[in-house]
C-alpha cells in the first residue's frame, strides 16, 4: 500500500518502472520530426522505442523478442517485433530500415554472426553526465503503438515519449512528491491538439487509446448550447467542450525503490561486462549474454556485502577484470568456441576471481565485520564467505 505521509517523504521511493531513454535521442527525434523534407514518421519512433527495449547496457541488440523458446536463427527477425507488438510487417519493415538509413540503428557483423546496434547509446550510457528517463514499461504491454500508426497520429509517439520524460523527472527529483499519486501534469487541449496536431475530437481519441498508461482527466469543462438564432443550424444537441486535462500516469507504472543500490550494482557489473565483450569483439549468442548477466547479479550481491568495508566497487573491478581477461584470452586463442556453455563457464570464472579476491584482498578483520553486518541483518552466516 502506498504511504503518503509526510514523515515519509523520499523524492526517490518511487521509480518509474520502464525502459531508459536518453534526452540527447529524443532531442534528434525532435530535430528530425520539424524538418519539412521526409520527417521521421510515427512508425519510426515507434519502432526504435520498442528497439530501446531490446538493448543491453552497450545498445546492443541480440534479439528481437523476450520469448526464450525463440531460436537464435529467428532472434533477429523483424517479423517478432510486429508480432509481439502488434504491428503490420511491411510498415515494421519499412520504418526498421529507415532507421537504418537516418543513422539511429546500426548493423553489426562479427566472424560467425551479426547484430543491432543503437547508435550512441554506448557513448550517453557511459557519460559521466546520464541524462535519460524511462518509459513505462506498460507502454509496451499495452501495444498502443499499432493504434496510433493505423490512425494516423503522426507525432503521438513524441508526445508518450516527452510524458515518460515529465513523470520520471517529477517522481525522481521534486522532493514535493511522496508517491506516485502525487504526480500529474496539466495539459490544455489547445495544447495536445497543437503538439498531436490534430483535431479536439481525435485528442479525445488519443487520450482513450493511451489511458492504461496515461490517464488524462477533465478538469476544465464547459457546455456549449446549440445556437437558437440560426434557422439552419447543424447542431442540436448540447457540447462538452474540454479546455484542460490533469494527466497521470498508472501507478502500475511505478515500482518501489527500495534496492536501488542492488540495481545500481548490478547494473555497473552488466555494463563494464558488456564493454569488455564489445570491446574485445568476443562472439556470443544471446543466451550467452543473458547467463553472463546471472553471473553478474550474483557478484553485485556479493559485493554489496563488502560495502561495509568500502570494498564494494574494488571487489567488482578485480573480478570483472579477470573475468574479462579470461575470456578475451580463450577468444585470442581460439578455445572459446569448444566450450558448451559460455553461461556456465563464466559463471565458474566469477566463482574463482571471488575465491582469489578473499584470499589476497580480505584480512581477517574484514572478514568479521563482514559477518558480523551480515548475521545482523539476515540472522544466519554468510555462504559466500
Amino acid at each position: 500500500m502506498l504511504n503518503t505521509t509526510p514523515a515519509n517523504i523520499n523524492p526517490q521511493h518511487y521509480i518509474v518502472s520502464g525502459v531508459k531513454f536518453f534526452k540527447d535521442t529524443l532531442d534528434k527525434l525532435r530535430l528530425d520530426a520539424s524538418v519539412t523534407d521526409q520527417p521521421i514518421t510515427a512508425s519510426e519512433i515507434s519502432v526504435l522505442m520498442i528497439l530501446h527495449s531490446y538493448a543491453d547496457e552497450t545498445g546492443q541488440i541480440h534479439s528481437l523478442t523476450h520469448d526464450k523458446n525463440t531460436s537464435d536463427r529467428k532472434a533477429l527477425s523483424i517479423s517478432n517485433i510486429a508480432r509481439d507488438h502488434e504491428l503490420v510487417y511491411e510498415t515494421t519493415k519499412k520504418a526498421f530500415d529507415s532507421l537504418i538509413a537516418r543513422n539511429y540503428i546500426t548493423e553489426v557483423y562479427t566472424s560467425n554472426s551479426m547484430y543491432y546496434e543503437l547508435v550512441d547509446y554506448t557513448e550517453l550510457n557511459n557519460s559521466n553526465n546520464l541524462n535519460y528517463f524511462r518509459i513505462p514499461q506498460r507502454l509496451f504491454e499495452e501495444k498502443v503503438f499499432g493504434q496510433l500508426i493505423k490512425h494516423r497520429y503522426h507525432t503521438a509517439p513524441l508526445v508518450l515519449l516527452e510524458l515518460s520524460q515529465y513523470f520520471t523527472r517529477q517522481i525522481g527529483l521534486n522532493k514535493r512528491f511522496s508517491t506516485p499519486q502525487d504526480v500529474s501534469a496539466t495539459r490544455t487541449m489547445n495544447y495536445l491538439k497543437s503538439a498531436l496536431k490534430t483535431t479536439a475530437k481525435r485528442v479525445r481519441a488519443f487520450t482513450d487509446i493511451v489511458k492504461n498508461v496515461f490517464v488524462f482527466k477533465p478538469i476544465d469543462t464547459k457546455v456549449k448550447a446549440p445556437s437558437e438564432s440560426r434557422s439552419n443550424r447543424l447542431r442540436t444537441f448540447a457540447q462538452v467542450c474540454i479546455d484542460k486535462f490533469e494527466c497521470s500516469m498508472n501507478v502500475a507504472c511505478f515500482k518501489e525503490n527500495d534496492k536501488q543500490k542492488e540495481k545500481e550494482t548490478y547494473s555497473y557489473a552488466k555494463r563494464e561486462i558488456a564493454n569488455r565483450i564489445k570491446n574485445a569483439s568476443i562472439p556470443l549468442k544471446w543466451r550467452d549474454r543473458l547467463d553472463i548477466n546471472k553471473s553478474m547479479q550474483r557478484m553485485s550481491k556479493i559485493a554489496l556485502h563488502l560495502d561495509c568495508i568500502n570494498k564494494k566497487h574494488h571487489m567488482l573491478r578485480q573480478v570483472l577484470l579477470q573475468v574479462g581477461d579470461a575470456l578475451e584470452t580463450l577468444h585470442l586463442d581460439g578455445e572459446l568456441r569448444d566450450i558448451k556453455s559460455i553461461g556456465a563457464f563464466v559463471n565458474k570464472l566469477c566463482s574463482n576471481a571471488w575465491e582469489d579476491y578473499k584470499t589476497r584482498n580480505l584480512s581477517a578483520e574484514d572478514r568479521i565485520e563482514i559477518m558480523t553486518n551480515y548475521q545482523t541483518q539476515y540472522e544466519e552466516h554468510p555462504a559466500f564467505l
